[in-house]
């Protein structure tokens, strides 16, 4: 009889000593902007897709207003002097304004995002119907999707893709596009 007590004392307090409760860390807006401001809410950035793909050098520079939205501009310089290659901009300043969706709430400004931008460019082409050398200026509103990732560090790393639709386009200019695209491989540093 002893031992029948026995075992019916022991399998519930067994069974209570192996019962495993989930904890959960709730992360208060507080908690989010605290860490957002100690791992800085300005970057700098340098797009290596245009270095590798053209003599380009494109540079960044974004501030967090929040963990879910960010603004910045980006600098694009070609140093290519050939008027025949494939990307007429010769200088483009590329104002945004960014939503961080999905996982902004971890470190803020990181994840998916969408973008609204405007570009502002100047090209030099060679106008073939007159033999000629044209330099122009466009303005190129557009929208931008990517994603962002972010280490504990703060090094950032971004893909991005997106077009736009250049406003001043005349078709009397050979080598003159109706669209822009806006693409980039990124990585940064948040201070």
């Amino acid at each position: 009889m002893k031992k029948l007590i026995i075992i019916f004392v022991l399998i519930p307090l067994l069974s209570i000593a192996q019962e495993v409760k989930k904890v959960e860390v709730i992360k208060s807006d507080t908690q989010i902007e605290n860490l957002n401001k100690l791992l800085g809410q300005n970057e700098i950035k340098i797009d290596f897709l245009d270095f590798i793909i053209f003599p380009a050098l494109t540079l960044g520079y974004e501030k967090n207003r929040n963990s879910s939205t960010a603004y910045g501009a980006t600098m694009f310089i070609n140093f290519d002097t050939d008027l025949g290659s494939e990307w007429n901009d010769k200088f483009a300043i590329t104002p945004y304004y960014r939503f961080y969706f999905l996982e902004s709430q971890d470190y803020g400004g990181y994840g998916v995002f969408a973008e609204i931008f405007t570009k502002f460019s100047s090209a030099k082409i060679e106008n073939y119907s007159n033999l000629k050398r044209k330099s122009y200026t466009d303005i190129s509103p557009g929208l931008a999707v990517g994603r962002k990732w972010i280490n504990r560090k703060g090094f950032t790393f971004e893909l991005m893709f997106g077009v736009g639709r250049n406003l001043l386009y005349d078709e009397d200019v050979n080598g003159m596009n109706t669209a822009t695209i806006r693409s980039g491989v990124s990585i940064g540093k948040r201070f």
